[in-house]
């Protein structure tokens, strides 16, 4: 029987895990989901009491204190400030404790996305666990397909883009064409209605609202990427050990870098989907985004220095060339560029300040490639690998 564990992090009570309960026992999931609730300095006791009740109505939830997620970071050789507090950085306990689990896939949830009722949200996200089958495949001529391409916006707004979408892809020409592909699904990526997951400067600009998506989930070919967060996203079990939520909150050219951990993590773990010779599915489920309070003028701000240095890195990424024949080996090659690639930075954007926070984030993802190791044994899923390039 297929399993899943959910991991999601919050300072709130998770309410958002009501909907989620009922849709699991409307489809009779109930027996093959586990979820993993991991709460912050400031989450309230509801949310352990939530919990429990979850539990009790055939949810299991485990929500582990604070002093339990240290003892379980320090068991993996972790130092406790390796997952900041005060941070959605958090969220890679509960990765990290999925992993321990006897689970077959992950599902990767925010906090204000909800399950719509006749979608089976565990069905949809578990095309991760199956075998390799012909899927047509999608090839957008830019490098970079708009998942938002297959959202229908409130007041007919064009161009609206997905936060992470390279700005130099932007407003070009980007035909796509359709091939068949035969490969298995590694990463799955669920859409959003209501409020789409946009950066704030299109928050600023169109403040577009989602009315429907086009009811069609789409493969991405090998040559084609599209941002991939963390809100209502699956992967499969061992694919976690490239899937670290980078730190974010570094100075970088008078402000900090912020907001986009899960962009960087998810551009991270397609390029080793893709050099593991897997595919990414974008679409269902789709879930209800009711997005939390926001202020779009400080987002604005803080995004600003991870928007420079993804545009930067990007054209980098799309071209390296990995190694290895299993998720760990793959993410430490790519760790490793990283440094070569810092070592040499000549991207116009800070170029001392970029260059350090890349060398901090490739240490950051060999001792996250350690630990997963440890949890997984060696290899954690051997995948046969076309090639070794992805681009």
């Amino acid at each position: 029987m297929t399993k899943a564990c959910v991991v999601l992090t919050t300072i709130f009570d998770p309410v958002v895990l009501e909907d989620y309960y009922r849709n699991f026992e409307k489809f009779g999931r109930l027996d093959q989901v586990e979820v993993i609730v991991i709460p912050d300095r400031k989450t309230p006791a509801a949310a352990f009491e939530r919990a429990k009740e979850l539990t009790r109505r055939g949810l299991r939830t485990e929500c582990p204190t604070l002093e339990e997620q240290e003892q379980f970071l320090a068991k993996l050789g972790l130092p406790g400030e390796f997952i900041p507090y005060n941070s959605d950085n958090r969220r890679n306990i509960g990765y990290l404790m999925a992993l321990e689990r006897d689970c077959d896939f992950v599902i990767s949830l925010d906090d204000d996305n909800y399950a719509r009722d006749g979608e089976d949200v565990f069905q949809e996200h578990a095309v991760v666990t199956g075998p390799a089958a012909t899927h047509e495949v999608l090839e957008a001529a830019a490098g970079f397909y708009n998942i938002c391409s297959l959202l229908r916006f409130e007041q007919n707004k064009r161009d609206v883009f997905p936060r992470g979408y390279p700005f130099s892809a932007r407003h070009v020409q980007n035909p796509v064409s359709t091939q068949t592909v035969s490969g298995p699904i590694h990463l799955n990526a669920g859409l959003w209605l209501l409020d789409p997951d946009v950066e704030a400067l299109t928050w600023l600009v169109l403040n577009p609202h989602v009315a429907a998506w086009s009811g069609e989930a789409r493969v991405l070919g090998r040559h084609t990427w599209s941002p991939v967060n963390t809100q209502n996203t699956a992967l499969r079990r061992e694919a976690v050990a490239a899937y670290y939520f980078l730190r974010m909150g570094y100075p970088i050219g008078g402000t900090a870098i912020d907001r986009y951990g899960d962009i960087f993590s998810g551009y991270f773990v397609q390029a080793c989907v893709k050099h593991l010779g897997g595919l990414v599915r974008v679409g269902s489920p789709v879930a209800e985004h009711r997005r939390n309070a926001h202020n779009y003028m400080k987002d604005a701000i803080m995004e600003w220095g991870a928007i420079l240095v993804l545009e930067e890195l990007l054209p980098w990424l799309r071209e390296r060339k990995l190694s290895g024949s299993d998720w760990v080996e793959a993410y430490r090659s790519l760790s490793a560029g990283l440094e070569d690639l810092a070592a040499g930075w000549q991207g116009p954007v800070w170029k001392e300040h970029a260059a350090d926070y890349l060398r901090r984030t490739a240490s950051d993802m060999k001792q996250w490639a350690g630990a997963c190791e440890t949890i997984g044994g060696s290899g954690t899923g051997q995948v046969n690998t076309p090639g070794g390039r992805h681009a």
